[in-house]
């Protein structure tokens, strides 16, 4: 890759951005997740971006979507974002896809989590523990300062995970919108968005029939048959309903509150449960 010259405007935006994206996790909702940090994070940074009021708040109401990611794997996709909102404000109104921001969030973010919860919270967690336990079994007071040895890679992969993903979209996406490839971008991008949605909606969101019953001497499953003509369709029926529910500016509060309605019934009626 061509080294590319980041100007003082440019550092001082990605450093702010670096400190602040500290706190993506200290803000978390069933409906957003992350989605209301994140705003936070980049609220400072949309202001210098946009200097049309305007496109500040679209900036701001666009991206208060649903966002889940390890946080310390946020930086690459907070770097790309940031380079893509800066194209969008060069452009000409109207004419860049902010479609293709969504689309790239959500596209990284399940990817990015994978890794980022391996490494992090499995193998880099057993591996400080493993080393913990045997200076405290030695009574060496190194163990102490092995939280913050700890830190190292966390702030390494924030830092430069950060700084790469800037610098990839700065090179490639004002490229990319000239040659007419943001366009088929944004399209792939809301294609693997939408992917990734429908894999989560089919391993998070649980709806366990219980209901069985006799017909002719023959156990009636009623989570079989189901299964047998749309494996987790109630899932997906759940998550469309809310989905309808919510583009028709339902409360995303009444929607939840209406869910546990929902369940509280149908496990009354022994249709569904643990």
């Amino acid at each position: 890759m061509t080294k590319i010259e980041m100007t003082a405007q440019d550092k001082k935006l990605t450093k702010r951005m670096f400190w602040r994206n500290m706190f993506l996790g200290f803000n978390m909702s069933y409906t957003r997740q992350q989605g209301v940090a994140w705003d936070w994070v980049h609220a400072p940074i949309y202001r210098e971006i946009y200097k049309d009021d305007d496109q500040f708040w679209e900036a701001m109401k666009r991206n208060m979507e649903f966002y889940n990611i390890t946080p310390n794997m946020n930086g690459m996709v907070s770097g790309l974002a940031l380079s893509m909102e800066e194209e969008n404000a060069k452009a000409p109104k109207g004419t860049f896809d902010t479609a293709g921001i969504s689309g790239m969030k959500i596209g990284l973010m399940g990817p990015m989590a994978g890794i980022g919860d391996t490494f992090f919270s499995g193998v880099w967690a057993l591996i400080i523990m493993g080393i913990a336990i045997s200076f405290a079994k030695q009574g060496n007071l190194i163990v102490a300062a092995l939280p913050l040895i700890a830190l190292i890679p966390n702030l390494l992969v924030r830092y430069y995970g950060q700084k790469f993903g800037y610098k990839l979209g700065t090179k490639y996406i004002q490229k990319a919108v000239e040659n007419g490839v943001m366009a088929m971008f944004t399209k792939a991008a809301s294609i693997v968005g939408v992917t990734v949605v429908g894999g989560m909606i089919a391993t998070l969101v649980k709806v366990p029939v219980i209901f069985k019953t006799k017909i002719n001497g023959t156990v009636f499953e009623l989570q079989k048959v189901l299964d047998q003509i749309l494996p987790n369709m109630l899932p997906l029926l759940l998550a469309v309903g809310c989905f309808v529910l919510l583009r028709k500016n339902v409360s995303p509060v009444k929607v939840l509150l209406g869910v546990v309605v929902l369940g509280f019934a149908l496990t009354f009626l022994g249709i569904t449960g643990a």
